[in-house]
């Protein structure tokens, strides 16, 4: 028998979802704080991007030998941090990984709002983003960014749509699992055409391997997953959820095995790079540059932070332990940043005429810009951690289903548990 619910005082219902604003009424000086840091962040963005519109192409440090800056290796990034969200949440429909549950919704908002932080830098970027309506009314098929692009937001609409379902219940558990079968797919593409606009550039010589896909779906992977258990852990402890031990263990042990992958497929590219048999001299040249020459600084650090991290993961005796596993989630998240970083660059360090470029840094402007689009991200997680109800509730993974089969028996209104 389904049971008739109205909102609470200061929850106001709409699209049948219920938004507690009372809660912000009641927020303490530290959230309010934090809030308008972000605002004065995204003030700055928004100047940034009205300079970046008036002054155009000067405004930015992207130059003939840089035509991609911050805001392609942002969107590199922030594409892969969505990958973990979706991996968590189809873990529960798909496997049946009901550990991972209680984090569906929160993994779910996080994969949308990644995803609409890289759309957002593609907008930035563009000097007329109202022209951007061309592209859609004549695309060119044989470009990569018309599919990675229109992935990108198929995406975000599904994920926004997924997280609706899971607030509304609309559905049930069977339109739940056949959105994630909608959902991995899309993702899947998404990731793929977004490596596809790097290897499918044939002058470019180290874009142009066939391990870029596989690197860059599992690179993705293991940053979202490490985002996502960071976030946990501060959602946990302002108590907005209540989280397991047992969850934590096994989102880092995910963690550690798709860590371990990653740097496998990134130790074979650089192996076939240099093993003699089948080095060749163009390849060579360029990645030696990230190895010990100019561009070191950026590639180096993914070696090394990648390692640690895994490291830190790989002893059952201390995995268990939050500091252990948010360092190593920390630790990963800043590498995968360096590697888009250095994905980038591999592609501009020299141009296929052999000419060299000094290493790219970006403008203010263009710092201005991640930092406006960074701070509506957390802007927008940070509200919604306060007014939507992103901690599931207990009959939805386990309780619920043990009262139905008799295994356990509801607690009598006045009476204790322990009674």
């Amino acid at each position: 028998m389904a049971l008739v619910t109205t909102p609470r005082p200061g929850v106001k219902r709409f699209i049948s979802v219920d938004f507690d604003l009372g809660a912000l009424r009641t927020a303490g000086t530290r959230y309010w704080a934090f809030v308008t840091i972000l605002l004065v962040g995204l003030t700055l963005g928004g100047l940034a991007w009205g300079n970046a519109m008036t002054q155009g192409g000067a405004a930015m440090a992207m130059r003939d030998a840089y035509p991609w800056g911050l805001w392609f290796t942002n969107y590199m990034y922030y594409v892969g941090l969505a990958a973990g969200g979706l991996v968590v949440y189809a873990s529960v429909h798909l496997f049946g990984a009901e550990q991972f549950r209680p984090l569906s919704r929160l993994a779910v908002l996080l994969a949308g709002v990644f995803v609409m932080m890289a759309l957002l830098g593609i907008i930035t970027d563009m000097e007329r983003p109202w022209r951007a309506v061309w592209m859609l009314l004549t695309p060119n098929p044989t470009s990569p960014f018309v599919y990675t692009g229109s992935a990108a937001t198929l995406y975000m609409i599904v994920a926004f749509f997924d997280l609706w379902l899971l607030f509304t219940g609309k559905g049930g558990e069977k339109l739940a699992f056949r959105m994630t079968l909608i959902a991995l797919p899309l993702a899947i593409y998404m990731h793929t055409t977004t490596a596809f606009v790097l290897s499918m550039n044939k002058s470019r010589e180290l874009w142009n391997s066939a391990m870029m896909v596989p690197i860059f779906l599992t690179s993705a992977t293991a940053s979202g997953v490490a985002v996502l258990l960071i976030a946990a852990y501060i959602l946990q402890h302002f108590g907005i959820l209540k989280l397991t031990a047992k969850m934590f263990r096994s989102l880092s042990t995910l963690l550690a095995t798709v860590i371990i992958i990653d740097l496998f497929m990134l130790f074979v590219e650089i192996l076939s790079i240099f093993w003699p048999t089948s080095a060749k001299p163009g390849h060579t040249m360029r990645f030696s540059e990230f190895l010990t020459g100019r561009y070191a600084f950026a590639f180096v650090p993914v070696l090394v932070l990648g390692v640690t991290a895994f490291i830190l993961l790989s002893r059952r005796s201390t995995r268990h332990l939050p500091r252990v596993q948010i360092t190593a989630s920390a630790l990963y998240v800043i590498a995968v940043f360096m590697k888009r970083y250095s994905l980038m660059s591999m592609g501009f360090a020299i141009n296929p005429l052999g000419q060299y470029a000094p290493p790219y840094a970006p403008s203010l402007t263009e710092g201005l810009l991640a930092i406006g689009i960074l701070s509506l991200g957390m802007l927008i997680v940070t509200v919604s951690a306060k007014v939507l109800p992103l901690a599931v509730p207990e009959d939805e993974y386990g309780h619920g289903e043990a009262l139905e089969s008799g295994r356990l028996e509801p607690i009598a209104d006045g009476a204790t548990e322990s009674g």
